[in-house]
């Protein structure tokens, strides 16, 4: 009970963290936001039982995390976040980008020809036990 809950709690995390790297204005706050995203992300591979992919997700994060913090402390004309930014340039032609990249997935999907199965599958252990 615990493990689903916790999935759960991470899964939530992840995805609103993800939300917030695109709705807040200061760079640092971005990227605080999105370190509690991938520490999220590398809470559930740990959840799968993939210790080792989890713990190097978290450790390759927080390094990345600290190295954007340092260059974007030293190019960026605004790294605290005092001026409002958006992280979105070209907000029409990314939103074409993405609808058109949903059609082109959605008709391939129902467009492809799937293969057909040929043979049913076994019967379950518990279909057996149940004749006399």
């Amino acid at each position: 009970m615990l493990g689903i809950v916790l999935f759960w709690v991470l899964a939530a995390a992840a995805l609103v963290f993800g939300y917030l790297v695109f709705r807040l204005d200061s760079m640092a706050q971005v990227t605080f936001a999105l370190l509690a995203s991938f520490l999220a992300v590398a809470g559930l591979v740990l959840l799968l039982g993939l210790g080792y992919l989890g713990v190097v997700i978290a450790l390759m994060m927080v390094i990345e995390m600290v190295i954007m913090a340092v260059f974007m402390i030293m190019f960026m004309m605004n790294p605290a976040g005092l001026m409002p930014m958006t992280m979105v340039h070209n907000k029409a032609g990314s939103a074409v980008l993405a609808v058109g990249t949903f059609v082109v997935l959605a008709a391939g999907i129902l467009l492809v020809d799937w293969p057909v199965r040929e043979a049913s599958p076994p019967p379950t252990r518990r279909s057996r036990s149940a004749r006399p």
